[in-house]
């Protein structure tokens, strides 16, 4: 196809956009408001998603050494831990460091356990581990427990599977969310071509004949259909944006209480505004040109 074919079937298809204003209005209204909530939903899964992983670094394996644990054993745990693929971070505690812990803890209280301090410390030295994936947290534990030197290792398990269960939920709900409102501007799109190919069938009937190919008939319809996605992705990208970055200024800055604690996990506006408008146009794109190629084939059988 030369340069002045593409041109004639966009204008064709810009020229079908402006003359059905009511009809591409509608679909531009309706295909937004789907991107809408397709947008809303988005950006509730990512930063649920990061909250879960915000939570997930906060609980920690701790792995308690017997007393009688020497220099050597301790090392070569160290030496592992830091080793281990699955660990993000570690820190080392003494018996000393957990006994002040304990003190501090207490406050005007932490007095009473002055008399600990020494050889009658009954607190172990321990590792405390912050892992990079929940889901494996019990091989990982098992692997730690079969150490030498090692007493018990405390593991979040119960904790662990209620994050990644609501990791999980979000997201399927999120996925059905997005499909059901694929097929529902599908439809939209599909029917607002129809009636636009309907009332132009004996003209295409006519092309048919005198040899157009499928392609040539269907682009200015496929054009006026990316028209519409491209303008419903552009609009629901400006209102999405815009009340994305008012909700993240108002939690970072003035909310209090437990909203306020989500500051540090909510994603910055700049980390998804790229992958958040590259989705829009693709999705609109996909809605519209798709939507619009579908709705033709019965028309194009001559």
């Amino acid at each position: 196809m030369n340069f002045s074919s593409f041109k004639y079937l966009f204008s064709q298809g810009w020229n079908n956009f402006k003359n059905n204003r009511i009809m591409s209005v509608a679909s531009v209204a309706v295909v937004s408001a789907c991107l809408l909530l397709v947008g809303v939903c988005g950006s509730v899964v990512l930063n649920v998603n990061s909250y879960v992983k915000f939570l997930g670094q906060q609980n920690e394996i701790v792995i308690y050494l017997k007393d009688d644990a020497s220099k050597q054993d301790i090392d070569s745990m160290e030496r592992q831990i830091k080793e281990d693929s699955d660990v993000s971070s570690y820190v080392f505690v003494s018996k000393e460091e957990a006994l002040n812990e304990q003190i501090g803890y207490m406050g005007q209280y932490g007095q009473l356990l002055e008399g600990y301090k020494g050889d009658n410390n009954p607190l172990p030295a321990s590792f405390r581990i912050h892992i990079k994936d929940l889901t494996n947290i019990s091989q990982i534990s098992n692997r730690f427990s079969s150490m030498t030197g090692v007493d018990y290792v405390s593991t979040p398990t119960e904790l662990a599977g209620v994050l990644i269960a609501l990791k999980n939920v979000t997201y399927y709900t999120g996925f059905a969310i997005l499909l059901i409102l694929f097929m529902v501007s599908m439809i939209v799109i599909s029917n607002t071509t129809r009636l636009t190919v309907f009332a132009r069938r004996k003209e295409i009937n006519i092309m048919k004949f005198v040899g157009a190919t499928n392609g040539f008939i269907r682009m200015p319809f496929i054009v006026e259909g990316l028209i519409i996605g491209t303008v419903s992705a552009i609009i629901t990208f400006v209102v999405i944006s815009a009340g994305y970055i008012y909700l993240y200024n108002y939690i970072t800055t003035q909310a209090t209480g437990f909203i306020s604690t989500l500051s540090s996990c909510v994603l910055p506006y700049k980390d998804i505004a790229l992958i958040m408008s590259l989705y829009y146009i693709l999705f609109g794109w996909i809605i519209g040109g798709v939507g619009s190629a579908l709705s033709m084939r019965k028309y194009l059988k001559v």
